[in-house]
């Protein structure tokens, strides 16, 4: 069994900066991973979720799960949703979250939100992570670190099981539901959260479109749907950051699903890196995602005809 009190006090290194994909890395003798990923069957599943324990650390007011779905989608409401965010008020009772495979290689994953004390809500980032147990009858235990100090895999205590769903019963609509009296809340965006005291159970508000972005050098055909498994869970993942406008986000989690594969993230990864500036590196992912991403190739092209910048911060054609 991993052991989840498994510390390493001054280590200069996040965690978040020491995966690659969902791979687990090695501490102090356990596996930490950076999220939870189990592949759905066909047909409606019920995820089940207990909180065994939570000793939430000073600075974090409220703790729970981020659940998303790739190739499929979350059951609320007579709604069909990416994910939710399951907040400790809802898991310390149980809840069961019914969640339907779209697609044959469907997933869900599981990784810890937190609220830090200055009422933000966080993901992926800093010393989060999770150690997984697997029981004997098939049921899971997750050990969860947020991200905010060193790793204490102690800060929430989940087990984990599926199965058959039950057949859906009829809910209120969210739009007359009394805030004070539900744990459901609808939340503005994927990984959002309403702030403490928080709604128990949170959902994202659904997404058009992506926010047009300025530097891209074309306007790219639509990008294609080949990847699947983690690497696509965690290219829709940094997308939903990226629309919330947190960059260094969506460059952590695209970096991951590019190295993992996933071409559609290495040409995002590419444009975003340009935006910043980066240009060299932009140059590379799209390189990497060029076989088969025809927008990558089609960024390559562009990128030859624009200017770089020299030292001194004047503009030149290359050559």
């Amino acid at each position: 069994m991993n052991d989840p009190d498994a510390q390493r006090p001054g280590d200069p290194l996040p965690l978040d900066q020491r995966y690659h994909g969902a791979d687990p890395i090695e501490w102090c003798g356990a596996e930490v991973y950076p999220m939870y990923t189990e592949a759905l069957p066909a047909g409606t599943t019920a995820v089940h979720l207990r909180a065994l324990s939570v000793m939430a650390p000073d600075d974090v007011t409220g703790l729970g799960l981020g659940l998303s779905v790739h190739d499929g989608h979350v059951n609320l409401n007579g709604r069909s949703l990416a994910g939710v965010d399951i907040w400790y008020e809802a898991l310390a009772d149980g809840i069961d979250i019914s969640v339907t495979a779209d697609a044959p290689d469907a997933l869900f994953t599981l990784t810890p939100v937190w609220v830090a004390e200055s009422g933000t809500h966080q993901s992926w980032t800093g010393n989060y992570g999770m150690v997984v147990d697997l029981l004997p009858d098939g049921a899971s235990t997750l050990w969860c670190s947020t991200g905010p100090g060193t790793p204490d895999f102690n800060e929430l205590v989940v087990e984990l099981s599926t199965g058959p769903a039950e057949p859906a019963h009829p809910e209120p609509a969210l739009d007359t539901v009394d805030p004070a009296t539900t744990p459901l809340r609808p939340a503005p965006s994927a990984l959002s959260v309403e702030p403490s005291p928080p709604a128990a159970f949170t959902e994202p508000a659904p997404s058009d479109s992506r926010p047009e972005i300025s530097s891209t050098p074309i306007d790219p055909p639509e990008p294609p749907r080949t990847e699947q498994g983690v690497g696509g869970a965690l290219h829709d993942l940094g997308t939903a950051m990226r629309e919330r406008g947190e960059h260094d986000s969506a460059r952590a989690l695209w970096t991951q699903a590019a190295q993992a594969g996933h071409s559609g993230a290495a040409y995002d990864l590419g444009t975003l890196l340009l935006e910043q500036g980066e240009r060299a590196e932009a140059e590379r992912w799209w390189k990497a995602a060029a076989h088969d991403d025809p927008r990558a190739a089609a960024s390559l092209s562009a990128l030859s005809e624009l200017p770089e910048l020299s030292q001194d911060g004047s503009s030149r054609r290359p050559r």
